[in-house]
């Protein structure tokens, strides 16, 4: 399937290939190529449940204050109102899908995706209120 969109999140690609539009609001569906010890961080979604699964590489998952190794083809889901992440814990590049319910986190990807939380974490934690986004600790 080819990407409706494809957008750089924290030095990370991400092809978007079901967005709100086509979903009626209900889905997106993404698939992020993530570097060697890449993901984002620790974070808590308000509005959406997030399944990842691994597509390429080697993953961790992180969910309930813990991390796991899940292989290629595992499915995880990470519900609202739970801190987690997922991050890159091989030596090569890796892809993970991610099917986000409901639609609309692909827009807060779109719009922090040009800015880098070295130098823009301010901006980037006020459009993460925005969106119902917060980030913390591992």
């Amino acid at each position: 399937m080819q990407p409706v969109k494809s957008f750089t999140v924290f030095g990370e690609p991400d092809d978007l290939l079901v967005d709100g539009a086509m979903s009626h609001g209900t889905a997106a569906v993404m698939i992020q190529t993530t570097r060697p010890g890449g993901g984002p961080p620790p974070h808590m979604h308000t509005r959406e449940d997030e399944t990842f699964t691994a597509l390429e590489g080697e993953f961790e998952i992180l969910s309930e204050g813990k991390w796991s190794k899940i292989a290629v083809g595992d499915v995880v889901f990470a519900p609202r109102g739970h801190v987690h992440t997922f991050r890159n814990c091989g030596s090569t590049s890796g892809k993970i899908l991610i099917f986000v319910s409901p639609a609309g986190f692909e827009n807060y990807l779109q719009e922090v995706g040009p800015l880098s939380p070295a130098t823009d974490m301010e901006k980037i934690v006020e459009i993460s209120k925005r969106f119902g986004i917060s980030f913390h600790p591992a």
